[in-house]
């Protein structure tokens, strides 16, 4: 029970990352309280101080990730300013309820527009949203100003030195730990599927398939911890480990075929399980020797999710305006808010923020309508669910203050911890702790959570609205043309490749042509997400995992010729099979042609004399890299059949 227990932890939160951040912001939430407790004796601060210093003090150890700490001073300090800013647009407008209005969509609208520059600028356009939204709740006056910049000058502050020195990251002791959490899955997954029977394969097999969708969480988070450059100290160590998490990914998913209902139907079946096992479990091995070889401080000054964008511009290329996604969802989520903001005037004029706030969350991190509508959904069951709680707690407690704060800060914890785990999970979270704040502060009636529920509904629906009715981001065409990137991303890596052969300048292309491969891939995945959810859309999850097999599969494959080839140039026969290639996944982008192409004799016939010339190359890792490219554009050529890679309907 207890090992039990210990994996299902583990592959809720790999490595105690979730458990670390956590603390880390409960840490920084009660030590921006007690600062400020202090200050207040000799500069009286106003109660809007401290929710200011709370709400910015979470913000800012949240949201601020960047992988050095000049980087997150620097990032912190932009949050302020942008904050400071928007708290005193507002103060500026006085009572001017249009001013204010007017202040705050704009503010959502450069807020959104900001996630284009990269996490950076995510962040502080977040941090002044949020500073927006409760300026315009608690319109303090221009006086108020300096005692506002000495709070958010607290908050970003302590927030620093939390996550710097007190409770510091550090990248190389994480990454180690969910790599370890993630090859314990991956063996746990290995002994389940070697162990499935026919008479309990639903319950044995469901539970396999959620520990394989954790596995591919953590698989991701392992290479979200890999820095981002391909050159320079550490680039070979990065180059292998990469190619050992996608073997692992690659053997995940063909272990999961051959274990499926399928797959068990064929005479075969029980010695491809085997060998897909053995593989899987190679893989693992692979992993863990790659990961031993590493320098202790690999990767140092890296982590998920940081920095800033390289090369991103603030607005979409000229002429391309209302085809950009970022600027679709900009508009849609200031409409959103607009909508929501009249909406919720409409119930209460003092709490119709919350709607705000509802209908611009829903959009963050999202990319396509079906993301947004399942973070609405999502958010509105957990609001309601976090409101039945939180009515009973507050209830039961009636104001108790060691238990009530003790409560509030498990909230908060839990808020920090499910983030990643369950979008509704962490409004559960968020609406017990504002319930227990209420009933601490002799405010809280059952009426006041229902007002607020109302409001996130109102907000929730907005954002769904907006989604589908204004410049709506399909979901199923944002995964085509997600996927068309990575092909585009794997030719021209292809091409690079193949040209070092005949100059060898195209080697300095070759880095940063492997670096846009993976961030399509990534790319690919974030459009995945609603199909990945209990609200699947009409698309089975075997539609859904054959076409993740097949973004793992050309990534998987782009790796092994970027290693392969990464010193030396290609041979001739390479140099043309790669050509080749990037000629047909060229033709697989234009839906205008590739059928009629595909379907020709001679295209059949030319294939063949392709795969007879890749299979006389002598460099293996090549060869299987050829091979896995030319099967799967033969599955994307004719998606109504069954490729010799793998299943339609697997998993």
């Amino acid at each position: 029970m207890t090992a039990t227990l210990r994996l299902y932890l583990m592959s809720l939160d790999p490595g105690g990352v979730g458990f670390r951040m956590g603390l880390r912001v409960m840490l920084t939430l009660a030590m921006v309280c007690l600062v400020l407790w202090a200050l207040d004796h000799w500069i009286p601060l106003h109660a809007p101080s401290y929710v200011l210093g709370m709400i910015t003090a979470i913000q800012s150890a949240i949201q601020v990730r960047d992988r050095t700490r000049a980087d997150r001073a620097l990032t912190r300090f932009y949050a302020a300013l942008g904050g400071f800013a928007a708290i005193a647009g507002i103060a500026a407008a006085g009572a001017s309820l249009l001013r204010i209005d007017a202040l705050l969509l704009v503010t959502v609208f450069l807020a959104t527009c900001a996630r284009r520059l990269g996490p950076r600028w995510q962040a502080v356009g977040m941090f002044a949203f949020m500073c927006a939204v409760v300026g315009s709740f608690l319109k303090a006056p221009e006086a108020q100003l300096p005692q506002i910049a000495l709070v958010l000058g607290v908050s970003g502050l302590v927030a620093h030195l939390v996550q710097s020195y007190l409770m510091p990251t550090r990248p190389p002791r994480a990454f180690r730990r969910v790599v370890t959490a993630t090859t314990d899955i991956s063996r746990q997954l290995r002994h389940m599927l070697g162990t499935l029977q026919a008479d309990q394969r639903d319950l044995h097999w469901k539970e396999a398939l959620r520990l394989a969708r954790r596995l591919r969480s953590d698989i991701r988070m392992c290479l979200d911890y890999l820095p981002m450059q391909l050159e320079g100290p550490g680039a070979e160590a990065t180059r292998a480990v990469t190619l050992r998490l996608l073997d692992l990914q690659l053997a995940l998913e063909s272990a999961l075929y051959c274990a499926s209902n399928e797959a068990s139907r064929r005479p075969d079946a029980h010695a491809a399980v085997a060998r897909q096992l053995q593989t899987m479990q190679e893989a693992e091995t692979g992993l863990a020797t790659a990961v031993a070889t590493l320098p202790a401080t690999f990767p140092d000054g890296a982590g998920p999710a940081g920095g800033a964008a390289a090369g991103a511009t603030p607005w979409p290329q000229r002429g391309q305006w209302l085809e950009d996604p970022q600027l679709r969802i900009a508009i849609q989520a200031t409409l959103a808010c607009a909508i929501a903001m009249v909406g919720g005037r409409l119930i209460s004029s003092d709490r119709w923020f919350w709607a705000v706030l509802a209908a611009f969350l829903v959009f963050m991190n999202t990319q396509n309508t079906g993301a947004v509508t399942v973070r609405a959904l999502n958010r509105a069951m957990g609001t309601l669910a976090g409101i039945v709680v939180g009515i009973g707690l507050a209830t039961l407690l009636g104001g108790d203050l060691y238990l009530t704060v003790l409560l509030v800060a498990l909230s908060v914890f839990g808020v920090v911890y499910l983030a990643r785990i369950s979008y509704a999970g962490m409004n559960i979270c968020i609406n017990v702790a504002i319930a227990l704040a209420y009933g601490l502060v002799g405010i809280f009636t059952p009426r006041l959570l229902v007002l607020r529920l109302e409001e996130t509904v109102i907000g929730a629906a907005a954002g769904i609205f907006c989604a589908l009715a204004v410049l709506p981001i399909g979901t199923h065409r944002a995964v085509e043309q997600a996927k068309n990137r990575l092909r585009a991303a794997l030719q021209e890596l292809l091409e690079a490749l193949a040209g070092v052969a005949s100059d060898d300048a195209a080697r300095s292309s070759v880095p940063s042509a492997a670096r846009a491969v993976d961030l399509a891939f990534a790319a690919v995945l974030n459009a995945y997400e609603p199909f990945r959810s209990v609200w699947h859309f009409g698309t089975s999850q075997a539609s859904t995992d054959e076409g993740l097999r097949r973004s793992y599969l050309l990534a998987h494959a782009a790796h092994l010729l970027e290693h392969a080839l990464r010193y030396r140039a290609p041979t001739p026969a390479e140099a043309q099979q790669l050509r080749a290639v990037a000629a047909r996944l060229q033709a697989v982008q234009d839906p205008g042609g590739t059928g009629d192409a595909e379907a020709s004799a001679a295209a059949a016939e030319r294939r063949f004399a392709e795969r007879q010339a890749a299979a006389a190359i002598p460099d293996e890792a090549v060869r299987r890299a050829l091979q896995i490219l030319s099967e799967s554009l033969e599955e994307d050529g004719a998606k109504g059949r069954v490729g010799p890679l793998g299943d339609r309907g697997s998993v």
